[in-house]
């Protein structure tokens, strides 16, 4: 009896049948790993948040504070509007401001970021001009009392639209270069409604030294502190020997 014989490829004939189809299955198998692939890289990538940064810059008038963190105090027809100040690239509003007081009424060129209900101005030019508008005066402060978060430090100006998304491990080494440049530094924390985001401060109120916060910038931390509100921002007056790692 003749042994039967395998089937196997020659260049110069046909494919034989069972082979063929042999191919047929693995290669609808390894687009199928792909596309699973493709989708479980999709899935995995932190959500980029609904952060917006304008395209243009606006005029902004309205009243300048400085403590802890530069701010501007605008009315706006749903009433007074809080926005953090930044410079351009990474860099805090500070070294435009120069000499201007706090409860001075200014007038300002800049790219409005927001975020979580948070808003920022990026200063479009160096000039900031004194204005002789009347004082917007600062809405009541409300103490919300100690709390013990889980969050993570961010910086405020890629969080918040200038980065999607601006945190994460991922963001680590831009951030850590922002808050060393003096963007204020924020904290965001999880809750069932969305993230939660207040700037941070030392407990007695004082900008955060970005020494004392850059190894832990972009990971998951638990900080011990008092949550205020300053109109519509949040502040988390932190106690730093409070701070840890939670992973």
């Amino acid at each position: 009896m003749a042994a039967k014989q395998s089937e196997f490829y020659v260049g110069y004939l046909a494919v034989p049948p069972r082979l063929k189809w042999a191919i047929g299955a693995l290669v609808i198998l390894l687009l199928a790993l792909v596309a699973f692939d493709a989708w479980l890289v999709a899935t995995l990538q932190p959500d980029a948040g609904d952060g917006r940064w304008a395209d243009a810059p606006t005029e902004f008038r309205g009243t300048l504070d400085r403590t802890p963190y530069p701010t501007l105090r605008v009315a706006t027809d749903a009433g007074t509007r809080t926005y953090v100040l930044v410079s351009d690239e990474k860099r805090g509003a500070e070294a435009v401001l120069g000499d201007i007081p706090a409860g001075a009424s200014v007038r300002v060129q800049g790219y409005e970021i927001e975020r979580a209900a948070v808003g920022m101005i990026q200063l479009a030019a160096t000039d900031v001009a004194v204005d002789n508008a009347p004082a917007i005066p600062a809405a009541p402060l409300e103490v919300h009392g100690r709390a013990t978060i889980d969050g993570e430090i961010v910086d405020s100006k890629c969080w918040l639209g200038v980065m999607r998304p601006g945190e994460g491990h991922i963001h680590k080494a831009c951030a850590s270069l922002c808050i060393r440049g003096g963007i204020p530094p924020m904290f965001v924390t999880r809750t069932s409604d969305g993230p939660q985001v207040m700037l941070l401060t030392l407990f007695d109120g004082r900008p955060v030294p970005p020494d004392a916060i850059l190894d832990v910038i972009a990971d998951p931390v638990r900080l011990s502190g008092i949550v205020e509100k300053h109109g519509d921002i949040y502040h988390f007056k932190v106690d730093l020997s409070t701070l840890a790692r939670t992973e």
